[in-house]
């Protein structure tokens, strides 16, 4: 527990759960107690198995981030990375990693060929319309070429012109 004061008012705020395994007054500025409030044990316990030393190592590397933004974010792949290996000593992240490029691969085979579908239909659509447009064509042609129905040709051909 710590006590600050604000003017006549004295606040008791409880330590996080960082300063406290380390023994230690959590400081207003503590850098990991928007990380590990109370209820998260198990991601202090697998983060200090991860990096070790009391968390000597992981407040070291923080330190040497200076945008604030960048240090939310070491320390929150610090703890995904330290939950991954106690799920998956082995692996860790590591396969979680795999298997995610392994689905993209797949996905992007499956679009590829989805693609590639399109594409002949695409291919064989224009080729229909085409063949319509010379069906079309040549059935205005051959109707040129048909003899008139019911007209007499030997009465045209006894007209002088």
């Amino acid at each position: 527990m710590s006590i600050s004061t604000s003017g006549n008012t004295a606040i008791m705020t409880e330590d996080c759960l960082a300063c406290k395994y380390q023994r230690r007054r959590c400081p207003a500025y503590c850098p990991f107690a928007p990380y590990f409030p109370h209820g998260h044990e198990q991601q202090l316990k697998n983060m200090h198995k991860l990096f070790g030393s009391g968390m000597v190592n992981v407040i070291k590397l923080v330190r040497t981030i200076e945008d604030p933004s960048k240090k939310d974010i070491a320390i929150r792949t610090i703890m995904v990375q330290s939950d991954m290996r106690a799920k998956d000593p082995v692996g860790g992240c590591y396969r979680i990693i795999q298997e995610l490029q392994h689905q993209i691969e797949c996905t992007q085979a499956e679009l590829d060929q989805i693609y590639y579908t399109i594409a002949i239909c695409r291919a064989q659509n224009a080729h229909r319309l085409q063949m319509q447009k010379t069906d079309d064509g040549d059935h205005c042609q051959m109707m040129n070429k048909l003899p008139l129905v019911g007209f007499e040709t030997e009465k045209l051909a006894n007209l002088s012109i």
